[in-house]
């Protein structure tokens, strides 16, 4: 990779010429470039399943395997939680799915339907964690019948699956309960609203559990959440109350929501925290505590430790991103581990130590400009567990008080950016090229384009800028935008690295830095262009990426920098002119900065309502043709290696083995079993399920069977009671 040695800049860009016409370039059969294959696990329709490899876990030292190993248990520990959050009985619904799969499927005896049907449901569920697809929100539901599926239930339990039922009219019951959220497009359709229908509010509209039954905006108005990041909102007696999301420390802190998966969380923890270094053992100790108490200031004390320690080997865990939120108040579960990709790692390190230069060369005044940078954490990583949908850059923590201050961690998913360029980005380049030549120069340069631009969006991007404190007061930006603050944010740390991308001092970073600028610009509208194809039904973008990157589009159209046109038939958004494309950037970005900054509601929501949101429905049928006619998947879900732990008599992890065979259906699967067990367990468990195939249904059985299941209403469950211990779904 490329060293960055900036010896010497100049203060403006150097000009850049638009490409030359050329003839237009012979539509593909297909886009897949060679070497594609070995992240391609497998192909359904429009859906791929994309292998990720971790090849720097064998040298990595035995401390640090040992860390990375239980680090994967604490998130294995936490899944169902993100199941939870984004739908009222999905962790009932996964586990008669899982049920039905391991022991309910008809086999050789039967038609072959239904097991082929189950399969691909159940792939796109786990894909989604969930059933509505976290692009779109929209929600899907299976081809087989509620018959078939109970059918296969009755199999299922007679085969011994441990269904938390006394017996088959419980069963019965428990899994008609199920129907509605399973079957019915109409119930619960939308995950995220933020255009809601006549008659409801962006709450009330949404599928997601962050607030109870019968909370509305309205009501939320007066409502001071004392945690807003990490609680659920519900009405007890008329009343609104905060559930806290925390585990108990058994003394003065009593158990709150989520508490029996945060508490295994913090067993994996304290494992790992064994094995950690000094400087690693603190940042550890004060996530746990944290997961203990749910505080606020514990979370803040947490992040700042964090910032303070490049850990070798390292995660992002707790309710982080609020994309889920249609308010952007309340932090899903993410877990993420990886460890350091050293041969990745020279380029975000150096743009974190030049960070102040790229700051004060920003186009936004510069009272709003940072005066004194903290120097960012900047790395490139592999990830080793991930939910199948994760990013390609992060950038946190996400608190503006704690970035002015303290700084930032910038981080470059490698792995998953390879897996990514290969099957879906560098194929969309190069199959809506308008020319050869583009053509060309997206073969040569769109996969390094596509990591300078995470780089500069998470290392320069979310960091940059300082707010108005006298405007926004004690309050931080996202209080005063709402719903709106997630899309500008997205937007915001795009422009900033489309705005560096022509900065002179790049040339040091590579001979061809113009180029790959330029490729940058394509690119970036190639992926706003073939991101409609996602939009299945409608004509509006709920997603706050997508809403981000659609009203860059059309502002830079309405500047005259970007030009819709139609050659032989296909629609392609190309470039009019370099330097004026980078004159509308400065302009919206410096636009979006002062919105921040000033906490402007009424300035954000204008933009993205008449900018962001509605799209021509003809353009995306088209675009989705030419997609599927180019053979590129629409959809990625990532299949990460599994890590085998190598155990001594003492039940000691000595070694990690990795084995990216595992299919995808199967990590999920090994995944519900490990994360409902102890670590010294779930540490046996995954060294036997990794030599018997067989092993994982007994596994299961091994779990038992819990108290009886309710009957469950086709409607939003009752709030639990303040204090009442929540569990994130019953163990299988």
């Amino acid at each position: 990779m490329y060293l960055l040695l900036l010896v010497s800049v100049l203060s403006a860009a150097p000009p850049a010429k638009p490409a030359e016409p050329a003839k237009p370039a012979e539509p593909s059969k297909t886009s897949t470039p060679a070497g594609a294959t070995q992240f391609l696990k497998a192909r359904t329709g429009n859906q791929a399943i994309a292998q990720i490899f971790a090849p720097g876990i064998s040298g990595l030292s035995a401390e640090d395997k040992r860390v990375a190993w239980y680090m994967t248990l604490a998130a294995h520990a936490g899944e169902d939680i993100a199941y939870d959050q984004l739908g009222w009985k999905l962790v009932d619904a996964k586990r008669l799915l899982e049920g039905v799969y391991l022991f309910g499927q008809e086999g050789a005896g039967g038609p072959g339907l239904f097991d082929k049907r189950l399969t691909a449901y159940l792939t796109r569920f786990y894909g989604q964690m969930g059933n509505h697809d976290q692009i779109t929100g929209q929600k899907f539901v299976p081809e087989f019948t509620a018959g078939e599926l109970e059918a296969a239930a009755v199999r299922a339990f007679r085969a011994g699956a441990p269904f938390s039922v006394k017996d088959e009219l419980a069963l019965h019951t428990w899994v008609s309960g199920l129907k509605p959220t399973l079957f019915d497009a109409s119930f619960e359709p939308s995950l995220t609203s933020k255009s809601p229908p006549p008659g409801q509010d962006l709450l009330t509209a949404s599928s997601n559990t962050a607030y109870g039954p019968g909370v509305t905006l309205k009501d939320l108005e007066h409502f001071q959440e004392k945690n807003p990041l990490n609680s659920r909102v519900v009405k007890e007696d008329g009343k609104l109350v905060e559930q806290v999301f925390r585990a108990g420390d058994g003394k003065k802190i009593p158990p709150g929501l989520y508490a029996e998966p945060l508490s295994r969380v913090n067993a994996a923890l304290t494992e790992a925290m064994k094995s950690a270094n000094p400087k690693q053992k603190p940042v550890l100790a004060k996530l746990i505590h944290y997961f203990e108490t749910g505080n606020p200031k514990d979370w803040e004390a947490y992040n700042i430790a964090w910032l303070k320690v490049d850990a070798v080997v390292d995660g992002n865990l707790g309710f982080i991103e609020t994309y889920v939120d249609a308010r952007g108040q309340k932090g899903q579960w993410e877990a993420l581990i990886n460890y350091r990709n050293a041969a990745e790692n020279k380029i975000m390190e150096l743009l974190a130590q030049r960070a102040q230069y790229f700051e004060d060369r920003l186009p936004w005044p510069d009272v709003y400009k940072r005066k004194k940078v903290a120097l960012p954490v900047a790395k490139a990583v592999d990830l080793v567990a991930t939910n199948p949908n994760p990013p390609a850059g992060i950038n946190l923590p996400n608190e503006q008080n704690i970035r002015e201050k303290y700084g930032s961690t910038s981080i470059l998913v490698a792995n998953v950016m390879d897996a990514a360029s290969a099957l879906r980005r560098l194929p969309l380049a190069l199959e809506f090229s308008r020319t050869p030549d583009e053509r060309a120069q997206a073969e040569k340069y769109s996969v390094t384009a596509r990591k300078w631009l995470v780089a500069f969006h998470e290392v320069l991007g979310h960091a940059s800028g300082q707010v108005d404190k006298k405007k926004l007061g004690k309050n931080p930006p996202e209080f005063y935008l709402k719903e709106y603050d997630n899309t500008l944010e997205e937007a915001r740390a795009d422009l900033v690295a489309l705005w560096h991308a022509f900065d002179p001092a790049l040339v040091e970073l590579s001979p061809e830095a113009l180029k790959i600028a330029q490729q940058m610009y394509r690119d970036f509208l190639v992926e706003g262009l073939t991101d409609l194809s996602r939009v299945e039904k409608g004509d509006e973008i709920e997603e706050d990426h997508q809403r981000g990157h659609h009203m860059t589009v059309n502002f830079l159209m309405e500047k005259g920098a970007v030009k819709q046109v139609t050659q032989d038939g296909r629609a392609y958004w190309v470039v009019e002119d370099y330097d004026k494309m980078r004159e509308a950037v400065g302009e919206l970005l410096t636009r979006l900065m002062v919105i921040k900054a000033t906490g402007d509601y009424e300035g954000i929501r204008e933009l993205v309502t008449q900018k962001g949101i509605k799209f021509d429905p003809k353009l995306r049928d088209e675009v989705a043709q030419r997609v599927k006619a180019a053979d590129v998947p629409s959809v990625l879900f990532i299949n990460a290696s599994r890590l085998v732990p190598v155990v001594d008599a003492e039940g000691q992890v000595t070694d990690l083995k990795v084995d990216p065979a595992q299919g995808f259906i199967e990590q999920n699967l090994e995944r519900s079993v490990l994360g409902k067990l102890s670590p010294a367990e779930a540490t046996k468990t995954a060294a036997r399920l990794a030599s018997s195939p067989d092993a994982l249904k007994e596994a299961f059985k091994m779990l038992g069977r819990t108290a009886p299941a309710a009957a469950a209403p086709a409607t939003k469950p009752a709030p639990a009671k303040r204090g009442a211990l929540k569990k994130a779904g019953a163990a299988h």
